[in-house]
């Protein structure tokens, strides 16, 4: 399973694929058919644009619970996208199945397929503060892709963020999957 997160430079998005690695790889262990538990192996990957803060953003994780002989995500299974440039630079990297997730707000694009509209920046501006939009989006995420459980995600993304905002954090992620099931739900409908 490859997921490809981007946007700009401070948005967090490196840390929203740290994160997703680190719950997969750490805390989720998935129980098979024979009821012995399988292990998840994660690799993640980044890179940067010409300057760090507003500059391109992208992190990848690839996902198994096989070996994996290969770091890098060529085509995503989930592309999150935070920002219009990205929009514009990854949005051909995709396959048809390939389940898209933006923050509508900062793209304005609409892109038919499997797409999921998560409000994560205006959201998070509701709970008070733009800075864990990047949260509400991993939330959304990880709701929309059952790739990891959500205790797994929220353990891990509370090892890495300060202590000091464990409170925010935790909010920011909780409103993420509320704001995945209202998307889910919208695109049922659609159907």
């Amino acid at each position: 399973m490859g997921i490809r997160f981007t946007g700009f430079g401070g948005q967090g998005v490196i840390l929203m694929g740290i994160v997703l690695a680190r719950a997969a790889a750490l805390h989720d262990q998935p129980v098979g058919a024979d009821g012995k538990v399988r292990r998840k192996n994660a690799i993640q990957t980044q890179s940067y644009g010409p300057s760090a803060r507003g500059g391109h953003s992208k992190c990848d994780v690839k996902i198994s619970t096989e070996k994996m002989h290969y770091p890098f995500v060529e085509i995503p299974d989930f592309l999150v996208i935070m920002s219009r440039p990205a929009y514009e630079k990854y949005i051909h990297d995709i396959k048809p199945e390939t389940k898209i997730i933006i923050d509508p707000d900062l793209i304005g694009e609409r892109h038919s397929g499997h797409l999921f509209r998560i409000s994560a920046t205006k959201s998070a501006e509701d709970l008070g503060t733009r800075i864990v939009a990047n949260v509400v989006m991993l939330g959304a995420m990880r709701e929309i892709s059952n790739i990891v459980t959500y205790e797994a995600m929220e353990k891990a993304m509370l090892e890495i963020v300060p202590k000091a905002t464990h409170y925010l954090n935790k909010s920011a992620l909780s409103l993420g999957r509320k704001l995945a099931r209202e998307a889910v739900h919208g695109a049922e409908d659609k159907d």
